[in-house]
């Protein structure tokens, strides 16, 4: 008797991606929307795209084995299926970020990963193209172009990713799906090769590389369930996150094909709405929804326009910054739970709570997920006691090895970041309760040395938020000769809300201080209202820019230069 087929085994994103398009062809597995438009790709689109895309890496572009090739594109079809390519190519993709007007940050990232090839729309609001086209040196054709660049020797090739025509190509896309080229898979790429290179959100300084390989994307994959949801079904997820960061890459699409929803960005210009987020909520039927808190209070001050919503998402996964009582409350409007969750790119998701009402307290990040141990330890490496603010270290499953340097081995950020037993130091400043639930304050280099006193800005933040006319609230060091750090708090007012610096100071004022005249008064100096907090390509509130605006403003190095001048 015949015996049956086994079961593949899937223990590559390759094969995965493979499976997905030769056993669910016409399943859909991303939606993106532009407004009203509409594009969905099913298992078998993906695959093929992708696979061209592969072919002409390997055989019309040059490219190796193993290649480093980085990928600048926004959420978009475009970057879906570039990343995608050049994975099934057998190279290893890298996110690529351009945090610095003068490309700095991005030409370290290009110089230790020694990356060979970049993707990039051709047009000037571009920032890979304004930062790169001065060294193009030839035009191989309408879309691969010659580099030369001595900051980074290595980067040879530029792929253009265009939606235009210009009389002798199609756009990108287009030319690609009506091409005649080949699908290609790197059939020889094995569970332990290097699939991707994540960077860190670069929102306290320069962007590091988190290498992963098709293993450890597998397991990240296929180890996030929530609630043993069936991905088969019609319904999908929503995310807001971009592809290229750890928090937005589709992990559960590409391995166990779970529709992906989300926003076309490749010829947007500023923020997503509220109303075009919502509205492809409710169309794809999303079961779950992944938002920032900004856009969350989008969404919410939309619903409150047309009067409410009759019906709500399953569960909102929110995170990415410590997350007030308050902003679980307003999120608990759109959805019947809010998943809280802490992770990192180095470590992935470490600590997770379901919450079903706004009773738990600010910055509750709930137990530690069941393959990691955490720890806090106070500043001479001792555990630390209940309600006792420390630094969180992490150890368990999937979590990195190290940072990706291919001059030098190991990088230098590698060393500093565990501890002699082995412990990584996540930086960020958190305590437990009395039942083991962590709460995380932020990260250990926000903390404010004021005069004798070491303040932490969550709490102080906290205080801030209670303000009726306060959306969102950061607290910020700024230098001073006397105390080494005067506070500033930075914030931006809810929608219609005209609150003032002044009106600002008044308040905390009365919340924060019982004697104007101390010296050790721990309570804002300064105040800076904006319309918007600046942001990283990821999204998160950019605390570098934050910060250099409030030092350029009340900083004591702009003292200096007045007396000086």
């Amino acid at each position: 008797m015949e015996q049956p087929e086994p079961f593949p085994i899937l223990n590559t994103v390759l094969k995965r991606v493979q499976f997905l398009a030769e056993n669910f062809p016409e399943k859909e597995l991303f939606v993106f929307y532009e407004g009203d438009n509409r594009t969905s790709l099913t298992c078998s689109q993906v695959f093929h795209l992708a696979g061209k895309f592969a072919y002409r890496l390997r055989h019309l572009y040059g490219f190796r084995r193993s290649d480093v090739i980085v990928s600048t594109l926004p959420n978009s079809p475009e970057r879906l299926i570039v990343d995608l390519g050049i994975m099934l190519a057998g190279c290893t993709c890298m996110n690529g970020q351009i945090l610095l007007a003068d490309g700095s940050d991005f030409f370290r990232s290009a110089t230790n990963s020694q990356c060979s090839g970049i993707v990039l729309r051709p047009d000037t609001e571009s920032p890979a193209w304004r930062l790169l086209h001065p060294f193009v040196t030839d035009k191989a054709s309408t879309t691969c172009l010659t580099l030369s660049c001595d900051q980074s020797p290595e980067l040879r090739t530029a792929i253009g990713v265009s939606r235009t025509s210009d009389g002798t190509s199609k756009p990108w896309l287009e030319d690609l799906r009506d091409s005649s080229d080949q699908v290609f898979i790197d059939s020889t790429v094995g569970p332990e090769d290097l699939l991707y290179v994540f960077t860190t959100s670069g929102s306290t300084g320069y962007s590091k590389l988190v290498p992963r390989t098709q293993a450890e994307i597998v397991s990240l994959g296929t180890a996030i369930n929530f609630e043993n949801i069936d991905f088969s079904v019609p319904t999908g997820t929503y995310s807001d996150r971009n592809l290229g960061w750890v928090g937005g890459y589709p992990f559960t699409s590409v391995c166990l094909g779970e529709k992906r929803v989300l926003q076309d960005l490749f010829s947007h210009h500023g923020k997503v709405s509220g109303e075009s987020i919502w509205k492809a909520v409710c169309r794809e039927k999303c079961f779950l929804a992944s938002l920032r808190q900004l856009d969350v209070e989008s969404v919410v001050a939309y619903i409150d326009r047309i009067g409410g919503i009759d019906h709500k998402i399953h569960s909102l996964f929110t995170g990415g910054q410590p997350v007030t009582q308050s902003q679980v409350a307003i999120a608990l409007t759109i959805a019947e739970k809010v998943v809280l969750g802490y992770g990192s790119t180095e470590c992935g998701l470490l600590a997770m709570a379901v919450v079903e009402d706004a009773k738990s307290e600010d910055f509750f990040c709930g137990k530690a997920v069941p393959d990691k141990t955490l720890t806090i330890v106070d500043e001479n490496g001792d555990e630390c006691k209940s309600r006792q603010t420390g630094t969180i270290l992490a150890t368990g499953g999937n979590i990195f090895k190290g940072y990706f340097n291919r001059l030098e081995d190991p990088d230098p950020n590698t060393v500093k970041c565990f501890t002699e037993d082995g412990w990584f130091n996540t930086e960020d400043l958190g305590f437990w309760d009395e039942d083991k639930n962590l709460y995380v304050l932020g990260r250990n280099k926000d903390t404010i040395t004021y005069g004798n006193y070491v303040l932490y800005p969550g709490w102080l933040e906290a205080e801030i938020l209670q303000h009726p006319d306060v959306a969102d609230a950061f607290v910020l060091p700024v230098s001073d000769p006397v105390r080494y750090h005067e506070i500033c708090a930075c914030v931006t007012p809810v929608s219609g809300s005209n609150v003032t610096e002044d009106q600002l100071k008044s308040y905390c004022e009365s919340i924060f201080i019982a004697d104007l005249n101390s010296y050790q008064t721990p309570m804002p100096k300064y105040f800076m209202v904006l319309d918007s907090f600046p942001e990283t390509p990821t999204g998160k509130p950019d605390k570098q820019r934050l910060r250099k605006l409030a030092e350029e403003k009340f900083g004591a190095g702009r003292s200096f230069t007045n007396v000086l001048q």
